[in-house]
């Protein structure tokens, strides 16, 4: 990547303990019950919570109309006392939320999600060249009861800490170290920026790649996809998520045969996103991945 990008990447600033957070759901409609905990357990984490206004709003299966998810989002963005943006949990309907945005009136700040927000991460990071982050969320995460170790992955990443990432668990595909700009996120959003003005980067990018409830012949067929796009060849290093339900004892042959003549590391089983979800990552800066060891290492702090 040449200097000209690296210094385009914009970084948020950190949160501390004390600071508001800020919640959105631009996607699928979200469970109270499951939003109160996660609310609960950010405010014993130390930060204020500020809820959207639409947040509990149903419309289908989204969260509310599309004018109505937006400006939350806006209007989280616009908060000067907001110092991160989580969202509530993925679903559908977060590509819906594009054409309300205006790109000049977006300030930079923390924005956290996974699932179907890999739409809103990419696009961030692509229009804008923000540092996004791939992690747990509200409902779906942090409501699902306290998590140590998510915990304090999230709460290191985005106070300052370049955090050197090794989990149990994680599975060494293919052997060797390699550094690049982190990005990616859920295999079926992924696809879906191919032709968009955010479609994804992966030149001399490490690729993190996960999803849910997707049965093997589909992981092949995205995976078989984005390879015939030329969307591996420049690739510097590939690491795969968990994949929860999607026969994931089955993945890593059929990984393998994808990635047959791709002479990078590949790892699989990395928690963040669907499943565990015990890393937050950032997207968009350098990071470096071993083989050996199953590990990713932040070069340098997401925020400032």
């Amino acid at each position: 990547m040449s200097d000209q990008r690296r210094q385009s990447i914009i970084k948020p600033k950190r949160l501390s303990p004390g600071e508001t957070i800020g919640v959105v759901a631009p996607a699928g409609r979200v469970e109270p019950a499951d939003l109160h905990r996660g609310v609960l357990r950010l405010e014993q984490l130390g930060f204020k919570v500020i809820v959207g206004r639409h947040v509990e709003k149903r419309h289908r299966y989204l969260a509310g109309k599309d004018p109505d998810r937006a400006a939350d989002l806006r209007s989280m963005f616009e908060n000067r006392d907001v110092r991160a943006v989580l969202c509530a949990r993925g679903g559908s309907g977060a590509a819906r939320l594009l054409r309300f945005l205006d790109r000049n009136r977006l300030e930079p700040k923390i924005f956290l999600g996974c699932s179907d927000v890999t739409t809103l991460l990419l696009y961030f990071s692509r229009i804008l060249g923000w540092v996004t982050f791939h992690g747990p969320m509200v409902a779906t995460q942090f409501g699902k009861g306290p998590n140590q170790a998510m915990d304090e992955n999230f709460m290191k990443v985005l106070g300052g800490e370049a955090l050197e990432m090794s989990f149990p668990g994680v599975r060494t595909l293919r052997p060797g170290q390699a550094e690049g700009i982190l990005t990616g996120g859920c295999l079926t959003l992924i696809c879906t920026t191919i032709g968009t003005p955010y479609e994804i980067e992966t030149e001399d990018k490490i690729l993190f790649i996960e999803d849910i409830d997707e049965a093997p012949y589909r992981i092949d067929r995205m995976l078989s996809y984005l390879k015939g796009l030329g969307k591996f060849d420049h690739v510097r290093g590939v690491v795969f998520g968990q994949m929860p339900r999607c026969q994931p004892e089955l993945l890593p042959e059929i990984i393998m045969e994808i990635f047959d003549e791709l002479p990078v590391p590949v790892l699989f089983g990395f928690p963040s996103g669907h499943g565990d979800s015990l890393a937050t990552l950032p997207f968009g800066l350098p990071v470096r991945i071993d083989g050996m060891t199953g590990s990713l290492r932040m070069l340098e702090p997401a925020v400032l």
